[in-house]
């Protein structure tokens, strides 16, 4: 009898294969992610590049490594794939694992156009996959934990959010260029911000209005933008996404409700202070020096909400649910990004 019990309590957890597109940073994350959720393999990597393939295999001790994207999705034990190289290559890579019956997991921006990310979302209806759109913002714990104070009721109607991102310049030399990044600092950094005020305000977007330009780096598009929403319910978010800034990464939201208000400071916050006159490894993502007094971060991968965005992708792919946000979540996004052309028509776009 006492058996029989035990057994009834025995939970059989379905074991996924992950395929990460792409080696570089973003690609490092997701690995880094995936190898903590106890039921998932991470099988292979792609990338156009020899070198960079084999090595990632070997950092992350995976069973093989590909410069053909169709051998890594044509793996049938691979389940979900991780889309973790340049902006432009998003929709093809996508669609074409897409077709290969994977679940796909994009990197931000979903695509550098509305029409591919249409494409994206028909496709994984008629495959029957699961699309999930990539912003970790809405995972880290500091926002979780906003978002539940909100829904509590704590600080009533929200009436703006003023969100940013913003750092001194992308990893990739890719974001010098435009073609590349489907544009400058508000398609690159911009998409986190705006992906946050949509989450938080939840509701249409009414008009758009943005400033940018090219302040200090010499890039092809922007390197700093401002943007301005204007939501149906008349609620207001304010977005800065800048190339300009130095010291490491600033992401920061401002929730501003008729009953209250609540600061986030997703990076620049560390129970860990160090003063260094020699300096050493690693402070923040794109903090250059690390001297004086500085605030590492303790886990960066659970702090900025990757862990959460990759174990909730595998959850909804295991139990066959939708994840959020999903496509139409980054399509969405996009709109906002393609709305803000109001700057080079001189008025605002209403969508």
């Amino acid at each position: 009898m006492f058996i029989e019990k035990i057994s009834r309590l025995v939970v059989v957890v379905k074991r996924v294969g992950a395929g990460l597109i792409g080696a570089g940073f973003a690609a490092n994350i997701h690995a880094n992610a995936y190898k903590r959720l106890p039921n998932v393999d991470v099988v292979a990597v792609y990338s156009r590049t020899a070198e960079r393939a084999k090595k990632f295999a070997e950092d992350h001790g995976l069973k093989a490594w590909y410069t053909d994207m169709d051998e890594l999705l044509e793996r049938e034990d691979i389940d979900i794939v991780s889309i973790a190289i340049p902006n432009y290559l998003h929709a093809k890579a996508a669609l074409k694992a897409i077709e290969h019956g994977k679940n796909v997991i994009v990197e931000k921006p979903l695509t550098t156009t509305i029409e591919d990310a249409d494409k994206l979302i028909e496709a994984a209806k008629r495959e029957g996959v699961k699309l999930m759109y990539a912003e970790n913002m809405l995972f880290s714990p500091a926002m979780r934990r906003a978002r539940e104070i909100i829904e509590e009721g704590a600080i009533g109607d929200i009436l703006v959010v003023e969100a940013r991102e913003s750092h001194s310049g992308s990893h990739s030399p890719y974001a010098l260029k435009k073609e590349y990044c489907g544009g400058g600092s508000l398609m690159n950094l911009g998409v986190h911000p705006i992906g946050v005020a949509l989450w938080l305000i939840d509701s249409p977007v009414d008009r758009v209005y943005a400033e940018m330009g090219n302040l200090y780096h010499k890039l092809e598009a922007e390197d700093h933008a401002s943007l301005f929403i204007r939501f149906k319910n008349n609620s207001l978010a304010t977005i800065h996404a800048s190339y300009t800034v130095k010291g490491g990464i600033d992401d920061r939201v401002e929730i501003y409700g008729t009953d209250g208000s609540i600061y986030v400071n997703l990076f620049r916050v560390s129970p860990v202070k160090v003063y260094s006159e020699k300096g050493y490894s690693y402070v923040v993502e794109k903090a250059t020096i690390s001297t004086g007094w500085t605030f590492p971060s303790v886990d960066e991968i659970w702090q900025l909400g990757y862990e959460k965005e990759i174990e909730h992708f595998v959850n909804c792919v295991v139990n066959d649910e939708e994840p959020f946000p999903g496509g139409e979540f980054g399509k969405k996004v996009l709109e906002v990004v393609f709305a803000a052309k109001s700057v080079e028509e001189g008025r605002p776009q209403r969508l």
